[in-house]
């Protein structure tokens, strides 16, 4: 694949990545940053000559999903440390990380936290919803569904948001 090649997949494709992973996330940080690790770890692959691609682009959005898994996997499996041994009063300790823990989030990152724990449709609809500011009208439209479907969803999506919030007794004040 030459260098022409690769920027005119890129020219395409951009946008494209950017929004999966804006759509996961709702963090224009993290998206632009996931993006051009997808690009980056890409050209990386073709490079190497290793494969054989016959689609470009699925293979592109294959990367993507797994840079997808694997940011997952690092953002969940960071452990909160607390330090037992020099905590003169526990409940002030845990206090205290919980409290740190929700000023480095703000009210999006927390909601999207608890938006990957949603099933896909639901997380979908809501998103469309609440980050894209889209009506339900729209939004039928968009996934070629009725309105009744939306709206269910869309209800459905909120008691399971308010369960998640209840169950780990966090809100967004």
């Amino acid at each position: 694949m030459t260098n022409e090649e690769i920027e005119i997949l890129y020219n395409n494709n951009f946008k494209k990545l950017y929004r999966f992973f804006y759509y996961k996330f709702l963090n224009k940080a993290t998206a632009e940053d996931l993006t051009s690790e997808t690009f980056t770890t890409f050209i990386n692959g073709l490079k190497s000559h290793t494969v054989t691609i016959r689609n470009y682009e699925k293979y592109l959005f294959g990367i993507a999903k797994i840079v997808f898994c694997e940011h997952l996997k690092k953002k969940y499996q960071e452990p909160i440390f607390i330090d037992y041994e020099n905590a003169s009063n526990f409940e002030d300790t845990v206090t205290t990380t919980l409290e740190s823990f929700v000023e480095e989030n703000t009210p999006e990152d927390i909601l999207l936290n608890r938006l990957v724990l949603l099933p896909e449709k639901q997380r979908l609809v809501i998103s469309l919803r609440l980050i894209e500011k889209l009506s339900l009208k729209e939004i039928s439209v968009k996934l070629n569904k009725n309105m009744n479907y939306v709206k269910t969803t869309q209800k459905r999506a909120i008691k399971n948001l308010k369960a998640i919030f209840a169950d780990n007794r966090c809100t967004l004040d």
